[in-house]
C-alpha cells in the first residue's frame, strides 16, 4: 500500500506540467524526484530510499524471466545497464531507463511518509511522461479490500493524455457502458482511478451502485406499475367507451329503425291519403259525370218536350188555322149564299 499524498502529488505534477523537484520523504531520508513540463527527467532522478535497478526493474515489468536474471546474477551482471547488456537483453536503452524510473517511482510511493514541491531548475536528460508515472504510482495504492466500483467511459478520446496503449484501450471499450471492474489487474484499476480523477470516466463505488440500481429497479417496478394502472385505465376507458360507443350505435339504430317505422308510417299514410283522394275525386268525378248525364239527360227531355210542345202548338195552331180557313170559308160560302139568295130575291 503507498502513500496516497504522494500519487496526488506526482498527479498534479503532471496535470500542472510542473517543473521543479518533487521531494519525498522517509524517516528523515528524501527522494528527489525531477520534473519537467510534467514529465520526471529519468537521468536527475535522486534516490536516497527506494531505488531500483535496471535489470531487477525490467524483471518486475515482465520484460526479463527469472532466468534471464538467474544468468546475470551468476555473471555479475545483474545490476549492469550497458548498453552491450541491454543489447544482448534486446532491451532498447530508453525502455530500460524507464523501466528503472517507474521502479523508482513505485518503491518510492511505497515507502515514503511525506512529500513537497519546489519549483526549480532540474536541468537537461532523458524524459520518462508524466502520465505513465502517474498511472504506475497509482498502481501502487492497489486496490480497495472493498468491492470493484463501476465505471462508464465519458470520452475515451480524451483518455490519450495517460498514454493507453492499443490493449488499454481495446480494454477500455467494454465501459461505454456502466460496468463493474471486476478482474481488472492493479495496473488496469490505477487506468480507471486516473482517469475517472481527470473526468475521462466517471465511477461509483459498489454499494452506491447497488443503491442505485435498487433506486432504479424501485422506480423502474413504480413505472412498470404506474403504465399496468394507466394501461388498465386505459382499457377501462376503452371498454367504457366501446360500451358508449355499442349503447350510441344502439340507440342510433333504434332512432333509425323508429325513424323508418314513422316514415314509412307516413308513406303509408300517404298512400291512405292518395287512394282516399283519388277515390274522393273518382267518386266527384263519377257523380260529376252522373249530373252532367242527368243534366244532358232532363236537358235532352226538356228540349223533346219543347219540341213536342211546339209541335203541338204548331199542330193546334195548324188546326186553329185550318178550322179558322174552313170557318172563313163556311162564313164566305155562308156570305155568297146569302147573296146568292139575296140577288135571287132581288130578281
Amino acid at each position: 500500500m503507498g502513500n496516497p499524498q504522494v500519487v496526488e502529488a506526482l498527479y498534479r505534477a503532471y496535470l500542472d506540467g510542473a517543473t521543479g523537484w518533487l521531494t519525498c520523504t522517509a524517516q528523515g531520508r528524501e527522494t528527489k524526484i525531477p520534473f519537467r513540463e510534467g514529465n520526471v527527467v529519468g537521468t536527475a532522478l535522486g534516490a536516497a530510499f527506494g531505488w531500483q535497478g535496471t535489470v531487477p526493474a525490467l524483471v518486475q515489468t515482465g520484460r526479463l524471466g527469472l532466468s534471464q536474471l538467474d544468468a546475470l546474477w551468476a555473471r555479475g551482471e545483474a545490476s549492469a545497464a550497458d548498453a552491450d547488456t541491454l543489447d544482448e537483453l534486446g532491451v532498447m536503452p530508453a525502455e530500460a531507463e524507464s523501466a528503472r524510473v517507474l521502479a523508482n517511482i513505485r518503491e518510492t510511493v511505497r515507502l515514503a511518509d511525506g512529500v513537497r514541491f519546489e519549483a526549480g531548475d532540474v536541468g537537461s536528460g532523458d524524459l520518462v511522461s508524466g502520465a505513465r508515472v502517474v498511472r504506475e504510482a497509482w498502481a501502487v495504492l492497489g486496490a480497495a479490500s472493498t468491492e470493484p466500483a463501476w465505471f462508464v467511459v465519458k470520452d475515451l478520446e480524451a483518455a490519450a493524455r495517460w498514454e493507453p496503449s492499443t490493449e488499454d484501450r481495446a480494454w477500455l471499450e467494454q465501459f461505454k457502458e456502466w460496468k463493474q471492474a471486476n478482474g481488472a489487474t492493479p495496473h488496469q484499476v490505477a487506468l480507471l482511478e486516473v482517469l475517472a480523477r481527470s473526468g475521462v470516466l466517471d465511477s461509483v463505488p459498489a454499494e452506491e451502485m447497488r443503491r442505485r440500481e435498487e433506486e432504479a429497479r424501485r422506480r423502474r417496478e413504480a413505472e412498470e406499475a404506474r403504465l399496468a394502472e394507466e394501461a388498465r385505465l386505459a382499457e377501462v376507458a376503452r371498454l367504457a367507451e366501446e360500451a358508449r360507443l355499442a349503447e350510441e350505435a344502439r340507440l342510433a339504430e333504434e332512432a333509425r329503425l323508429a325513424e323508418e317505422a314513422r316514415l314509412a308510417e307516413l308513406a303509408r299514410l300517404a298512400e291512405v291519403a292518395r287512394l282516399a283522394e283519388e277515390a274522393r275525386l273518382a267518386e266527384e268525378a263519377r257523380l260529376a259525370e252522373e249530373a252532367r248525364l242527368a243534366e244532358e239527360a232532363r236537358l235532352a227531355e226538356e228540349a223533346r218536350l219543347a219540341e213536342e210542345a211546339r209541335l203541338a202548338e204548331e199542330a193546334r195552331l195548324a188546326e186553329e188555322a185550318r178550322l179558322a180557313e174552313e170557318a172563313r170559308q163556311a162564313e164566305e160560302a155562308r156570305l155568297a149564299e146569302e147573296a146568292r139568295l139575296a140577288e135571287e130575291a132581288r130578281l
